[in-house]
């Protein structure tokens, strides 16, 4: 039933009743109109002349609709002038294919075409004695069929055109998927990659710094050089265990300690050097924001203290952490090296990431003479832009 609505079969069920028609009409005409020849050959003609006449409209139809319409009209008046002459079922079904054309074929119905085919249609029924009443109720019984049927076509159009519209929707969505996927994988990695360059980069700093104290003052100050060796074995073991946690948790929220204690753990790590000094002014009041602020000041001084200190030579760090009415402002400076050029390595890269994606702001500059100084503000409530939560392990 399915197959009956497309163009191909409906043209071919319409050749197939037009064929039965046209045999309908000959055989009619052999029997109404024996031995007179020239009436046979004359109606004959006309069948002929229809059919070919049909055939062309339907195989030009979207070339010229002036010769549509010329033919169509043709069409009717023979078709109609056969129902008089030949009145038969094969005449009849002729008549309706025209109708069927007028109304399915057309964009847009044609009035005063299917108001001439009324008219042959009712003149040739009146011709042979049919009744006003029932050409009357016939045609529109025909027409309410025809009519439906069209409407039936329109909304398989619609559908199918919905359809293909549904398809390539899916297909847009499928691909937006797929890139939110690459996507979402490749934030991931770049937080992975960042997290474990934050906390490897200052375990290891630290490590070294502690080493290297130990290697200067070994022979000199024998007890100062095991504290500072038993250091680095105590910051070696926090840095596999730092490791295990942010690969097994990362992406996860975690429990964290207050800030205050966990900046003193990153202090404490160059204590044995005695060559690293720290000042920290801190509100208490920030022990109390949002988790996810807190962590961004963790891994902001952790990282400007190691960036300090491995690329600045850095001995002195003074860190203010302010809570505002608004704001929350975080203000390191270190009497490092100067930098004439500030070339954004993965560090500050990341400092910046992290802060600007809880919508707030960083600068980094440098002092004429010495020092290198990084000023953040984060919003009280921050919003995540990245829609990410990172590991926060402190």
């Amino acid at each position: 039933m399915k197959d009956l609505y497309t163009v191909g079969s409906r043209m071919l069920v319409q050749k197939m009743f037009k064929g039965f028609s046209l045999f309908s009409i000959f055989t009619t005409i052999l029997q109404e109109y024996p031995g007179d020849t020239q009436s046979i050959l004359f109606l004959t003609l006309i069948a002929v002349i229809l059919l070919v006449n049909d055939f062309t409209r339907i195989r030009f139809q979207n070339q010229t609709k002036a010769l549509w319409y010329v033919s169509f009209i043709l069409s009717n008046i023979w078709a109609g002038f056969l129902l008089f002459k030949v009145y038969c079922i094969g005449t009849q079904i002729y008549i309706i294919i025209l109708l069927v054309e007028i109304i399915v074929s057309t964009h847009k119905i044609p009035v005063y075409i299917l108001c001439l085919h009324f008219s042959i249609f009712t003149a040739s029924l009146i011709a042979d004695h049919t009744t006003l009443k029932d050409i009357l109720s016939s045609y529109l019984v025909i027409i309410s069929i025809v009519y439906l049927f069209r409407n039936v076509l329109i909304e398989k159009a619609r559908t199918q055109e919905l359809n293909q519209e549904l398809q390539v929707a899916n297909s847009t969505l499928q691909e937006y998927s797929n890139k939110i996927q690459e996507l979402t994988i490749s934030q991931e990695r770049t937080r992975i990659a960042q997290e474990l360059h934050d906390s490897l980069g200052h375990y290891l700093i630290a490590l070294n710094m502690n080493l290297e104290y130990a290697g200067t003052i070994m022979d000199v100050e024998t007890d100062k050089a095991k504290l500072a060796i038993h250091k680095s074995q105590q910051l070696s073991k926090e840095c596999i265990v730092n490791l295990r946690q942010t690969v097994v948790l990362l992406g996860e929220e975690r429990a964290s300690k207050e800030l205050l204690q966990s900046l003193h753990e990153i202090f404490d790590n160059f204590l044995e050097t005695n060559t690293i000094q720290f000042e920290l002014d801190m509100d208490q009041d920030i022990e109390y924001v949002d988790s996810d602020i807190k962590h961004c000041i963790y891994k902001t001084v952790q990282e400007s203290i190691t960036n300090g200190i491995k690329h600045g030579k850095a001995t002195h760090f003074s860190i203010e952490i302010h809570k505002y009415p608004d704001q929350i402002s975080l203000f390191i400076h270190n009497n490092g090296a100067d930098c004439k050029e500030i070339i954004k390595s993965k560090g500050i890269l990341g400092i910046e990431k992290r802060i600007v994606a809880l919508g707030g702001k960083v600068v980094f500059y440098s002092g004429e003479s010495s020092g290198f100084s990084v000023e953040a503000s984060i919003p009280k409530i921050a919003v995540n832009f990245e829609g990410n939560q990172e590991a926060h392990s402190w």
